[in-house]
């Protein structure tokens, strides 16, 4: 087992300064919102009566925890996470684009089809041919100035999504939510960073008692999003196994298979995010599963973060409280937390046997 509060150790697996970009989430936080502060959407696009958010992995999981601030929006906001589009997107859609690489296949698709049936576009890359089709299509693009993997760039993915939806009304969120939450996150950020012992880091305390089991993250309302962002993290950063489950849907499924494998106990550790901006309903769902599970023997843990006095707050905590978590359940199962290798090998085999999705064929060697 490696020792996550040896500093040395740290840097040594971790050859790529991951733990840089997961520090440098308060200032992504800040430095976007004060570049989208000075930026002006074109005026049709608050003519929208929909909004469909197109991305994968790393550059979807923002729309999908935006989407889930904005519940009480006039309009629908869905996450989009396949190539093309629903069939209900038309000239009245208002569609987002997200790829931080600008590279990714399935969110390209989706802009080449978003092109034909709607002029109300938004994309936002660090580069790629995100950005030169968007010029080609007269997008609204964003371009994002920072160097990581998509994971590690989630401030600034999330809160393009969250200055977009405040653009149009959708969300209330003001400049000094904001800078509370900032100040929030730096508050937990000394708490849990590297140089803090195991003893007085509830990060690394949880990466210990899930180091060697399955990490399973219940999640709801605000937070359901969150719950994916951390099984995510757990995949791309320690490398291991992981499973997300939504309240209550969960409640109507998932319980009852804890059953079996009759070792099951032995090999799951379920990890519960509460919000105080859950529905009633789902807070005591929360803890009457975390009752069946203490009596079923599975290891579990809930996690609150507070003070929270807005969803943006709360949700900014969580998710850098699982970049923590996750990085430390790296350097505990000894891997190098930032590279990806398994799925750089897939795209670079898709990429061997291209395909025009528009046409429905193999592109044809030139």
């Amino acid at each position: 087992m490696a020792n996550i509060d040896n500093i040395e150790e740290i840097k040594r697996l971790d050859s790529d300064n991951l733990l840089q970009n997961i520090q440098e989430f308060p200032e992504q936080v800040e430095r976007c919102w004060a570049e989208w502060s000075k930026l002006a959407l074109p005026a049709r696009f608050i003519q929208a009566k929909s909004i469909l958010i197109c991305g994968m992995g790393g550059s979807a999981i923002n729309g999908e925890i935006a989407a889930s601030m904005a519940q009480d929006a006039k309009i629908p906001i869905i996450s989009w996470r396949d190539y093309g589009l629903p069939g209900w997107v038309n000239k009245d859609t208002l569609v987002i684009i997200s790829s931080y690489s600008g590279n990714t296949e399935e969110p390209l698709d989706a802009l080449k089809r978003a092109a034909i049936k709607t002029d109300k576009i938004i994309t936002f890359s660090s580069g790629g041919e995100l950005e030169v089709l968007s010029r080609k299509y007269k997008t609204f693009h964003y371009k994002i100035n920072y160097g990581a993997q998509p994971r590690a760039a989630f401030g600034y993915l999330f809160m393009t999504i969250v200055a977009i939806l405040k653009k149009l009304d959708l969300l209330e969120i003001s400049d000094e939510d904001v800078k509370e939450a900032i100040i929030l996150v730096r508050g937990l950020q000394k708490k849990i960073d590297a140089n803090m012992p195991t003893g007085y880091n509830n990060a690394k305390l949880l990466a210990q008692k899930t180091e060697g089991f399955l990490p399973i993250i219940y999640g709801a309302g605000v937070l359901s999003g969150v719950a994916r962002r951390w099984k995510g993290d757990v995949n791309e950063n320690a490398k291991a196994a992981s499973y997300f489950e939504i309240i209550p849907e969960l409640n109507h499924n998932a319980l009852a298979g804890l059953q079996f494998p009759k070792d099951l106990r032995t090999k799951i550790f379920v990890i519960m995010l509460q919000s105080k901006f859950d529905c009633p309903r789902n807070r005591l769902r929360a803890n009457i599963t975390l009752q069946i599970l203490q009596q079923r023997r599975i290891a579990c843990d809930s996690m609150m973060f507070e003070p929270a006095p807005t969803p943006l707050a709360e949700i900014l905590q969580a998710v850098h409280f699982g970049d923590y978590f996750s990085y430390y359940l790296a350097i505990l199962n000894n891997v190098e937390p930032n590279p990806i290798e398994v799925i750089k090998f897939l795209r670079e085999k898709l990429a061997e046997k291209p395909f025009d999705m528009a046409q429905g064929k193999p592109v044809e060697e030139k």
